[in-house]
């Protein structure tokens, strides 16, 4: 049970305090500056407003000057890359002027379109090693590669021909190799015919005594002799 204070439950809860006041008496405005007691609202207004003026004013006065930067580098760079282009064109027709001065060798081929065109791109002079020399070189080096191989198929193309007609070695001895299994076969035929003619004689024979028995065995049960064979002369 909670004690009890002075009076007992007669006694009455106290109420309020002493009273307080703010000593800050200066009014501030929303951005926490203090402003005048009898300042108007209207001038806040204005001052606000000149403020966002200004600040776009010298966003304006930014951009216009990062597009007047941009502007100026794009025009220099355009400049930049067109005498790049005039460069590269003045060296490629330096290089096609002094392809065509240079006197031609004798055997050297005729430029091709595509060999002009890479050259022109590359800007260089015709390569001094493609001698009328190195060419007859490197055909004599394929003719060389390709003897060999016509040789060889030359030979195997005989060869085929005299295999087809017998008169090889090989040919003779697929010949030689033909005729015993053709001779064993025939032999394997003749022995399975004479197995079956000796089947058939057996046959006949066994059909001739089974015959022979039971014409007896008839004649017996009927009590006639059986009759007698012939005697042969």
């Amino acid at each position: 049970m909670a004690p009890r204070g002075r009076g007992g439950k007669f006694s009455k809860p106290s109420r309020g305090g002493g009273k307080k006041f703010s000593r800050d008496l200066q009014p501030v405005d929303k951005d926490g500056n203090s402003v005048g007691l009898w300042r108007d609202p209207e001038d806040e207004i204005k001052s606000s407003s000149d403020e966002s003026s200004s600040e776009e004013s010298s966003e304006e006065e930014s951009s216009d000057d990062a597009d007047a930067g941009t502007s100026q580098a794009a025009a220099a760079s355009e400049a930049t890359r067109e005498a790049r282009k005039a460069a590269a064109k003045a060296k490629k027709l330096a290089a096609l002027a002094k392809r065509k001065q240079q006197a031609a060798q004798p055997g050297d081929l005729p430029p091709s379109d595509s060999d002009e065109s890479e050259d022109e791109g590359l800007g260089l002079p015709a390569n001094p090693n493609h001698t009328a020399k190195s060419r007859s070189q490197l055909v004599k080096k394929d003719d060389d590669e390709e003897e060999p191989k016509k040789v060889a198929q030359q030979a195997r193309e005989r060869y085929m021909k005299l295999h087809a007609e017998g008169k090889t070695d090989e040919a003779r001895a697929d010949l030689a190799r033909l005729a015993i299994i053709r001779e064993q076969r025939e032999a394997e035929r003749a022995r399975k015919q004479a197995e079956k003619e000796e089947k058939e004689e057996q046959a006949r024979e066994k059909a001739a005594l089974t015959k022979e028995r039971e014409d007896k065995l008839r004649a017996a049960a009927l009590g006639k002799p059986a009759p007698k064979k012939g005697k042969k002369n």
